[in-house]
């Protein structure tokens, strides 16, 4: 179940996140905020707010129903639990955001991050055990948030244990490397609008 759980918020994080920026350059949005009082830093801080208040409602909701209602033990602290999906969000609309600032449309958008969604599916952990996999795809895991929020949600919830600060430090550096990406394309593409 947390394995289910962190697959879900990565998709949906993503999914959302990748159509975002693609719409504003397709609708012309990208014109008015050219030429509006605001950066590209403060469209895009903007954005990840407002989607990680919705995917952390999705989040909230999803985790209520699983304690209470199909009964997954909650063994650790809330707030450890709380910090890993927060990791998550923001790592997964990290890559949400890169998808839609490298896209030209919608529809690359949308297969960008079914192809994310497939290699998350193959290459976590979520199918087949990571030491099954050979290494050299193993790394393409290690790319992926899931494949970290899989063992953090796990430990959390059904170990009552800690996640691995390596863990929580690879999502926080993920996150953060795919905003600084997302913003610096994001940019450009205002200039050159």
């Amino acid at each position: 179940a947390p394995g289910v759980l962190a697959l879900i918020l990565q998709h949906v994080a993503i999914s959302i996140a990748s159509l975002a920026l693609v719409r504003e350059k397709v609708f012309g949005a990208i014109e008015l905020f050219r030429v509006a009082p605001i950066t590209a830093f403060e469209i895009l801080l903007g954005k990840y707010g407002s989607y990680i208040v919705f995917v952390g409602f999705l989040a909230l909701v999803l985790t209520a129903a699983m304690i209470w209602l199909l009964g997954v033990p909650l063994l650790g602290y809330i707030w450890w639990l709380v910090l890993s999906i927060f990791l998550l969000v923001f790592a997964s609309l990290g890559i949400g955001f890169a998808i839609s600032a490298t896209s030209g449309s919608d529809s690359q958008a949308v297969q960008a991050s079914m192809l994310v969604l497939l290699a998350s599916m193959f290459f976590s952990g979520f199918v087949f055990p990571l030491a099954q996999i050979l290494v050299p795809v193993r790394y393409i895991g290690y790319l992926l948030p899931v494949t970290y929020s899989i063992t953090n949600l796990q430990n959390v919830m059904l170990k009552g244990i800690l996640p691995p600060w390596t863990y929580l430090a690879a999502l926080g550096g993920m996150g953060v490397a795919l905003f600084v990406f997302s913003w610096w394309r994001y940019r450009r593409s205002m200039a050159r609008a």
